[in-house]
């Protein structure tokens, strides 16, 4: 219920401060708006952490596995309304070219449908009415009144409703304990050492695409008739063919993407750059083939892992601080895909030499020489996937057989918290 009531009033404070601070967002000069960001950002990250509370408390231990794939279909929807939806809402070209259109509005040449201070309103006004409607239909359990029989279980989850009693220091004692359990920093290394071999792809190719030629155009396109399906397609299937097993989930996608995923990367990008400007059918409907496949195939297994370490998260984490317990796990997958982003971006800075471009008398500019380095990067990188997976993958597979005490805390006698004994050892194959 606490967690219930503090993620209502952080979303309604976030929804509050996009539809009313916005309207004077113009006026701030670059400290305003990193005042702006860092407060907007610390009310979201405090709602993170009530709403993954929420995920625990609010289903049923039966039900608890549902919670991630609701957690991935959610957040693919949102980044794709957010990030995707808004360039190609925003983008001049596509609004001109298709949004109108379609919509039967007038022509407006130059200008995109959607201004970031409009959406930026729009999301505001959007959260204020959802966390009016969870707050007037949704109710919670309190647990000083539940008694035996009233919504609580015989299954264990009367404990976790009296989880709310937990104070804040306790709460973070508890959470250091669990950052010295063997299992969790097994899974905090895994965290943040997957994403590096595949950061080129994550975070380079969409702008070598655009480098060689890629439309906004074309990629308001693809993102409504691919990367949005696969994105609430995968999770529903993935749960029924690897049930009970996120972390083969999440290694089988990982095959797939330091192998299969940067080959076809390869190939859309030299697609782009021979044919891009070319009209004839062949080499239009080879250039769309290559892009449909190297977007279905990367938003596929991003979705795939995305929801193998939610539910694997789920299944693991401490009632009593579930919440807490999720975010501390959630923070390291997050700080896993950006580090690798900075590295990769500098490595390619470095590593690439412009071309040496000259303005002919004929008004034509030669460009000779230079070195584009993401193809040779990208040979490297899916090396580094391979060793990866040479030397983690049976660590996944051991992380996967620990038994739930391994990543919970007991307390002594002495009050302090300790692993379960025993049972964080390798099992012997």
């Amino acid at each position: 219920a606490a967690a219930a009531g503090d993620g209502l009033k952080t979303e309604g404070a976030v929804g509050a401060v996009s539809a009313v601070v916005v309207a004077s967002l113009s006026l701030f000069n670059v400290g305003g708006l990193t005042a702006f960001f860092f407060g907007l950002y610390f009310l979201m990250a405090t709602q993170d952490i009530a709403v993954d509370g929420w995920a625990l408390t609010m289903l049923s231990k039966k039900n608890r596995g549902r919670g991630p794939v609701c957690n991935s279909i959610g957040q693919n929807i949102g980044f794709f309304l957010s990030y995707v939806g808004f360039l190609a809402l925003n983008d001049p070209d596509s609004s001109e070219n298709i949004w109108r259109p379609i919509f039967g509005m007038t022509s407006r040449p130059g200008e995109g449908l959607v201004s970031v201070k409009g959406f930026l309103k729009f999301t505001g006004v959007a959260m204020i009415a959802v966390t009016i409607a969870v707050a007037l239909f949704k109710r919670e359990v309190n647990p000083d009144t539940t008694q035996e029989g009233d919504g609580a279980t015989d299954d264990g989850e009367d404990a976790e409703l009296d989880a709310s009693e937990l104070g804040v220091r306790e709460t973070y004692r508890r959470l250091w304990k669990v950052c010295q359990l063997p299992s969790v920093r097994w899974l905090f290394l895994v965290l943040l050492t997957y994403r590096f071999p595949v950061s080129l792809s994550d975070n380079v190719k969409p702008l070598k695409a655009v480098e060689y030629g890629l439309t906004r155009q074309t990629t308001a396109l693809l993102s409504p008739t691919i990367i949005l399906p696969l994105g609430i397609l995968v999770p529903i299937v993935a749960a029924k063919v690897w049930k009970n097993a996120p972390l083969r989930q999440f290694i089988d996608a990982y095959r797939f993407r330091v192998t299969v995923v940067p080959l076809l990367d390869v190939v859309m990008l030299l697609s782009i750059r021979a044919m891009h400007g070319a009209t004839d059918t062949r080499s239009r409907l080879t250039l769309m083939a290559a892009l449909v496949a190297s977007t279905a195939a990367q938003a596929a297994v991003n979705s795939m892992q995305f929801n193998a370490q939610m539910t694997f998260f789920a299944s693991r984490v401490d009632p009593a601080i579930g919440g807490s317990y999720m975010t501390l796990l959630n923070t390291a997958a997050n700080l896993g895909g950006t580090w690798p982003a900075s590295v990769v971006m500098y490595l390619v800075g470095k590593l690439n030499v412009p071309p040496d471009c000259q303005l002919g008398v004929d008004g034509v500019e030669t460009c000779t020489g230079g070195r584009d380095a993401y193809f040779g990067l990208q040979m490297t990188f899916s090396v580094l996937g391979g060793l990866w997976l040479a030397l983690m993958s049976r660590r996944v597979s051991w992380l996967a057989e620990l038994p739930e005490e391994s990543w919970l805390t007991y307390c002594d006698e002495d009050g302090d918290y300790k692993a379960e004994e025993g049972s964080i050892k390798m099992k012997k194959k």
